[in-house]
């Protein structure tokens, strides 16, 4: 299929997972910060996998937040993240006049505006300046370019998946994780479509 690892992020993740990760320690995680993942995430995490193959340049590991913080200031990122999980993250729809500076084009928009919002005013988590991201979303991984994907933690939308960028765009990409992640397995699994895309992403990277 890509024994070379040529597909956009496949050299990152090689196309396997990790480990996964014990249901003891996400369960510590969820009382400590007062939040709960969806099911389907935290069962596939811990009886699957945990980071690795996946959209983008792959699915980051939950188990990154066993490790020691390599600073103070990643310890505090960290904390404060964890934190806003909790919190519901309130999202507005993307008005036609803001499309250009969140980057949808206009086609994309006109074929399912409801896929599109934007963070409101207080959804977001400013210290001192510094940005620690959406309240209530959680990163699973990035395509890059600022753009990353994540579950809802809290409220109505929990367990969703969206994709979002800096300039403060989210796309819902699937209902939840398992669809989410099945849409990347289908597409990996459908040779010619693959072939497609890859022979796309070899022209753009030799340009």
């Amino acid at each position: 299929m890509d024994p070379k690892l040529e597909m956009f992020g496949a050299s990152d993740h090689q196309y396997r997972l990790g480990s996964p990760v014990d249901l003891t320690f996400v369960l510590s995680i969820e009382e400590e910060y007062h939040f709960r993942f969806p099911e389907d995430y935290v069962q596939f995490i811990t009886e699957v996998g945990d980071g690795g193959a996946g959209p983008g340049y792959g699915l980051y590991p939950f188990g990154y937040y066993r490790t020691e913080a390599k600073s103070a200031k990643e310890a505090k990122a960290r904390e404060t993240y964890l934190h806003g999980l909790g919190r519901e993250l309130q999202l507005l729809p993307v008005e036609p006049e803001w499309l250009e500076d969140f980057c949808i084009s206009k086609e994309d928009y006109k074929k399912n505006p409801e896929k599109y919002f934007q963070g409101s005013r207080g959804s977001f988590d400013w210290h001192h300046g510094v940005l620690y991201g959406p309240y209530g979303f959680f990163h699973l991984g990035t395509h890059g370019c600022w753009r990353d994907f994540g579950l809802i933690t809290a409220g109505e939308r929990c367990g969703q998946v969206f994709i979002y960028d800096t300039e403060g765009a989210f796309e819902l990409a699937a209902s939840s994780f398992q669809a989410f992640y099945q849409d990347w397995l289908d597409f990996i699994l459908d040779t010619k479509q693959f072939q497609k895309e890859l022979e796309a992403w070899k022209r753009i990277r030799n340009r």
